[in-house]
């Protein structure tokens, strides 16, 4: 017998009807691939598919990554008033899917008025206000025509039963929250301290909170819940829309709403797609566009660099002109525009003077880490899939640091974040007897912060307010500068001496802070004071109060 030799299959046949076969198949042999099944009725072949649909319910139980799912749609349904076998088998060695056979009997005629009454069952849950009160409905009035439905012998065809899984786990009606409602949309599902994007997305939506509103939040690249992205939101008592309650951002919109006294659309990309269906579905809402940095203002800067000009050439800022238009359209249809730098801040209000722009960058919380013993070097820390990050550690390697290793060839370099790219690598090896350490992602950021000196950020190009410098300081390790780096944090005068104007400048920074004790203390305290005085929660309250209006 075929498949003798192999483990059977894990899964089951689920749902067999006279329109729709459905269930999961992993082949334990080949977990990590789609399992290729045979679709058998009446001992006749119907056709050949691959379970790998994605359910949320199988990834959650910790089988393979989710996507093991099949749902064949039967497009003529089978023969009225007729018993049938059902088979679900490997298409390869014939294992049989276990609930496999079935026996149903064809026809449904006589279902019609119970698949319409769950239609309309299925239509009131999906125009409910919270997930919480659809789930009381589908509880009410779809169950109980599903049951009945099925009870005819009726098909649950693959439009009802996708939108009837929706609702399937529907958590239980709570107290309905009687706070203004406000609904912030990013690309993806923020992580904390994963990137400045994801800081600066959380950051404010607390910010929203201890202002007085209920926070949800959707992701407008994927409707995919994110795991433990998700639970982190969920767990700072932010609601979060994704599969299987929603489809579409637009469906968020539509279903809060009225309800809805604020929407916050986080980056360019975002307020572009959704600004429009916010002032459908949410017409009272005030719309608040945070621009996260300006993307015009880092193609010109990048154009010119590359083109071996000066950052601000005319020339590149030319090159960049459709995005500068399309950028400043998206600020003048939001009700406010948030920006993180004082310098994007100024520029937008030269630009657009009608516009009301706020400058509100993100909290960052003072937490110096403790040195570790012999503590020495510099390291330069940056999601490398970000073009001014990879060209600023490339800058490092080979233009700073040698200047500094000149001088003091025991100062070592550490190259971590995520997205290292393989190029970066070999250009390190082939710093020969030098002490340069490429880590790429790290889990525990903190204790590199221990073990080096200091940070470096030269960017030759870039925009906004950068995390990497924020989150250095922060921890009571100075961040070497150049000027693209400090743009827009208005350091004080105490802090100034970090900036460098080129190559030579930021290696004799290096050089000074590993042989002036006094010095790297001052600018140590003095890092950890800015940041607590100007970066607090109570800051940041004040400015997106503000913007909110």
């Amino acid at each position: 017998m075929p498949g003798t030799d192999l483990p059977p299959l894990r899964g089951r046949l689920e749902q067999a009807e006279a329109r729709l076969v459905a269930g999961w198949a992993m082949d334990p042999a080949a977990p990590g691939e789609g399992v290729t099944l045979e679709l058998v009725i009446d001992g006749q072949s119907a056709g050949r598919f691959i379970a790998r649909g994605f359910r949320p319910d199988l990834a959650a139980a910790g089988i393979g990554d989710g996507r093991h799912a099949f749902s064949v749609t039967i497009p003529e349904g089978l023969a009225a008033g007729q018993s049938h076998e059902i088979r679900v088998r490997h298409a390869t060695d014939g294992r049989e899917l276990p609930g496999s056979p079935s026996l149903v009997v064809g026809g449904d005629s006589a279902a019609e008025p119970w698949r319409a009454a769950l239609d309309a069952a299925l239509r009131q849950a999906e125009t409910a206000a919270s997930p919480a009160e659809a789930g009381a409905l589908v509880l009410a009035l779809a169950e109980q025509a599903a049951a009945l439905l099925m009870a005819q012998g009726g098909a649950l065809t693959a439009p009802l039963s996708t939108r009837l899984a929706r609702f399937a786990a529907a958590p239980m009606p709570v107290a309905p929250d009687l706070r203004p409602l406000a609904l912030f949309i990013d690309e993806g599902v923020p992580a904390a301290r994963r990137d400045a994007g994801s800081n600066a997305a959380l950051s404010h939506m607390q910010s929203l909170q201890r202002l007085g509103f209920a926070v949800h939040f959707t992701a407008g690249a994927t409707m995919d819940r994110a795991g433990e992205r998700t639970r982190g939101l969920e767990s700072l008592g932010i609601v979060c829309w994704h599969a299987p309650w929603v489809g579409s951002v637009e469906e968020v919109l539509r279903t809060l709403g009225p309800r809805l006294a604020v929407v916050y659309l986080h980056r360019f990309g975002v307020m572009q797609r959704y600004a429009a269906l916010v002032r459908r579905w949410a017409p009272v809402a005030r719309l608040l566009y945070c621009v996260a940095d300006l993307h015009f203002l880092r193609a010109a800067r990048r154009f010119a660099i590359e083109a071996g000009l000066p950052v601000d050439a005319p020339e590149g800022q030319a090159a960049a002109d459709g995005l500068r238009v399309a950028e400043l359209m998206a600020v003048t249809a939001a009700d406010a525009v948030i920006t993180h730098s004082s310098h994007e801040a100024t520029l937008l209000r030269r630009l657009l003077p009608g516009a009301a722009t706020h400058l509100v960058p993100w909290d960052v919380p003072a937490r110096p880490i403790a040195p570790a013993p012999g503590r020495r070097g510099v390291a330069f820390v940056g999601s490398y899939g970000h073009a001014p990050n990879l060209d600023a550690a490339f800058t490092l390697l080979e233009q700073v640091m040698p200047l500094v290793w000149a001088q003091d060839a025991s100062i070592p370099l550490v190259l971590a974040g995520s997205d290292l790219p393989a190029a970066l690598r070999v250009a390190a090896g082939r710093i020969e007897s030098q002490p340069v350490e490429v880590l790429g992602w790290v889990e525990d950021l903190d204790a590199l912060m221990a073990r080096v000196r200091l940070t470096a950020a030269p960017l030759r190009y870039g925009a906004g307010l950068k995390g990497k410098v924020l989150d250095s300081i922060a921890a009571g390790v100075p961040c070497v500068c150049a000027p693209t780096a400090a743009e827009g944090m208005d350091l004080p005068p105490a802090l100034q001496p970090l900036v460098g104007a080129d190559f030579a400048a930021m290696a004799e920074i290096i050089l000074r802070l590993h042989r002036d004790d006094t010095e790297y203390d001052a600018m140590r305290d003095a890092g950890l004071a800015w940041v607590a005085a100007t970066l607090s929660t109570d800051r940041i309250d004040a400015g997106l109060r503000l913007a909110i209006g």
